[in-house]
């Protein structure tokens, strides 16, 4: 079975701990980075989480733009 690259779904979060609050809406890659680079732009601190379907090329887009990631907890 392949993996669809679609399917990748990440969640912005404005803050250090990368727990997924009840509350966090999975976004698209694009809408991740374009909200993730206009918040660290204005000083807020932000982790992405995001799902085992990203990319590598994904992942280093946002580590060029100084925004850390980590793969969704399971469970």
């Amino acid at each position: 079975m392949t993996t669809d690259i679609r399917n990748a779904r990440f969640y912005v979060l404005e803050q250090e701990d990368p727990s997924i609050p009840a509350d966090a809406i999975p976004v698209s890659f694009e809408e991740a980075i374009k909200e993730a680079e206009k918040l660290t732009a204005s000083g807020r601190a932000v982790h992405v989480l995001y799902t085992e379907e990203a990319t590598q090329i994904q992942l280093t887009r946002f580590a060029e733009a100084g925004i850390r990631t980590s793969l969704v907890p399971q469970g």
